[in-house]
């Protein structure tokens, strides 16, 4: 699509907007006066940002920007739809975005990045809030940057997800209601409550967990009792109720009381139990998977945790009332939930994450400023050193190996930031050197990923393929559709300029025929059922090298053996 002088201008205003708080946010602090420091670190994460907005809009995230895209299609903000069926998934907070960027900017995936990059802004914000609040400016500041800098945040700003929305909201809430228990300012309470709401209507009832967590331990190990039982709390239930209300209202129209269940009970309790979704057993899963996800400040984070850990452990009762439980609770009580849950997803703990930056920046300061772990910052630091070589070696294998890169700037960009990676690989660090080691080879790593690998990748994604062929070739009138389950990729419908509908079974297949002239993409399987029902059908196009970006192996990664992960996939005219 072209992008038009008004989406640049939103691309510049944007930019102009992340600098200028994350600027703001340096200057109250004393690494002000390092100004290169400040202009790396915005730089790295604009250019890791700018190489991601591109890249297409894949399975979940077409999904849920196709929601948007029928808002307006059906000029309808309150009864959700998807492929013109009626949808219950999700909340429509970040659909509702979605649809605004559209009226203004045009079904333009970049654009829909941007707007969810901007809104994310108050969670950095938030987190900086929330960290100063707790433990000073530069434990603010550090968790902040840690946030906004980390591979969960960045992969989930391209790859997006009602999750990716709501961290912001659910980060908000807390910082809001901690700093009314200590300020006792009203309109702190108000916007707590707000940012409940909002999350509950981005993604249901499991926005008010965290903040229900960690807002609920402060106040019992505080023994807070006037504030736990507090006619206010029905101020703030009323207050979410209303935010809720057009979420509650497209369900009840569309799906009645099954669609309110569905919003309160089914779609969580459902995925805890895998009554509805899930049969993931593995109790370890967030563990492992926040290893990579809080990327490259991993080391910062382990070590943080196990001081946590051991000074909530030798902790004597006469100083409870002294420390901050708020973030630990968040952490745990959430992730305990989750890991019990049936249904696993890494973007799942996202809302997390804040939390856990909070507490690792803390430790990370007193671990580097103070004299007495002089010997663990050191140990640190020489981890780090390996993780940043880890970083760079896994570069060659991409863009010269796995899909071989030619284009010369690819090659400027990434050789500058391994090369400055490099040179404090091989000197004596301080922290602020350190972590622009990290930043600079993790963000030659997913510039090299957003640049080169995902592109080539989704060139085997013959959805998106489908979908050009169809809007160049297709009489009017004429719809793209999807049949089998196999098929289901959504950005299919997305990037169509007439889209159909989702045809999951052989019934809804026969209730769909014979329309002639539409248009179906399929599987094999899929062609050769509908083959053995006799349909007439032409065949537009058979895509001999298919492969979903979401479903990599090594083998396909291996350009000598990627024909053998290859599959079939069919673009069909019903005659």
């Amino acid at each position: 699509m072209i992008i038009s002088v008004s989406f640049q201008r939103l691309i510049v205003t944007c930019a102009k907007i992340k600098i200028f708080i994350i600027r703001k946010l340096f200057e109250i602090t004393n690494m002000t006066k390092d100004r290169y420091f400040i202009l790396t670190a915005v730089v790295l994460v604009l250019i890791v940002i700018v190489a991601s907005l591109p890249v297409p809009l894949l399975v979940n995230a077409a999904k849920y920007a196709q929601v948007g895209r029928e808002i307006l299609v059906n000029h309808d903000w309150i009864n959700l739809t998807i492929g013109g069926e009626a949808y219950d998934q999700k909340p429509p907070m970040l659909f509702w975005l979605a649809a605004v960027m559209f009226s203004v900017f045009g079904y333009s995936a970049s654009a829909y990045k941007i707007s969810v990059i901007t809104v994310s802004l108050l969670g950095i914000y938030s987190t900086y809030r929330l960290g100063k609040f707790f433990y000073g400016k530069e434990t603010g500041l550090l968790a902040a940057l840690f946030w906004g800098t980390s591979l969960g945040y960045l992969h989930f700003h391209n790859d997006i997800h009602t999750d990716t929305m709501m961290v912001s909201f659910v980060v908000f809430s807390v910082w809001q209601f901690m700093a009314y228990f200590k300020e006792r300012k009203w309109y702190q309470f108000i916007l707590g409550a707000v940012g409940v709401g909002l999350s509950m209507v981005t993604k249901g009832p499991v926005g008010l967990l965290i903040p229900a967590f960690a807002v609920g331990a402060s106040l019992l190990v505080h023994k807070q009792w006037r504030d736990i039982f507090n006619l206010r709390w029905l101020v703030a239930a009323l207050i979410v109720g209303i935010i809720i209300i057009p979420a509650l209202l497209g369900l009840f129209r569309q799906f009645g009381l099954e669609g309110i269940k569905f919003y309160f009970w089914t779609n969580n309790m459902g995925r805890v139990t895998g009554s509805y979704q899930g049969t993931n057993n593995d109790y370890s899963f967030y563990i492992h998977t926040s290893l990579y996800m809080l990327l490259p400040w991993t080391v910062f984070l382990v070590v943080a945790m196990f001081d946590e850990i051991k000074s909530l452990v030798r902790l004597k009762k006469s100083e409870i009332k002294t420390v901050e439980v708020a973030n630990i609770a968040a952490v745990v009580f959430f992730l305990g939930i989750l890991s019990v849950a049936k249904q696993k997803n890494p973007h799942y703990m996202l809302s997390a994450i804040p939390f856990m930056f909070i507490i690792t920046a803390k430790w990370t300061v007193r671990n580097f400023a103070r004299e007495q772990f002089a010997k663990k910052a050191k140990v640190i630091s020489v981890i780090n050193k390996v993780v940043t070589v880890l970083f760079l070696a896994m570069i060659p294998f991409m863009s010269a190996f796995f899909f071989p890169e030619t284009r010369i700037l690819y090659w400027i960009i990434v050789v500058l930031m391994a090369g400055g990676a490099v040179y404090f690989v091989l000197r004596k660090i301080d922290l602020k050197k350190q972590m622009l080691m990290l930043l600079l080879a993790s963000s030659a790593l997913l510039f090299t990923i957003n640049y080169n690998m995902l592109p080539n990748m989704c060139k085997y994604e013959t959805s998106i393929e489908a979908a050009e062929i169809f809007n160049k070739m297709a009489e009017p009138g004429a719809t793209l559709n999807i049949y089998g389950e196999k098929a289901r990729l959504w950005e299919l419908l997305f990037y169509s300029d007439s889209y159909g509908t989702y045809l999951q079974t052989p019934e809804m297949l026969d209730d769909f025929l014979p329309h002639p002239g539409a248009w179906i993409y399929t599987t094999e399987a899929g062609y050769a059922e509908m083959q053995e029902k006799g349909i007439e059908m032409e065949v537009a196009h058979e895509f001999t090298e298919h492969k979903k970006v979401t479903s990599q192996s090594i083998n396909f990664l291996n350009p000598n053996k990627r024909a053998s992960r290859f599959q079939k996939m069919y673009l069909l005219i019903l005659r």
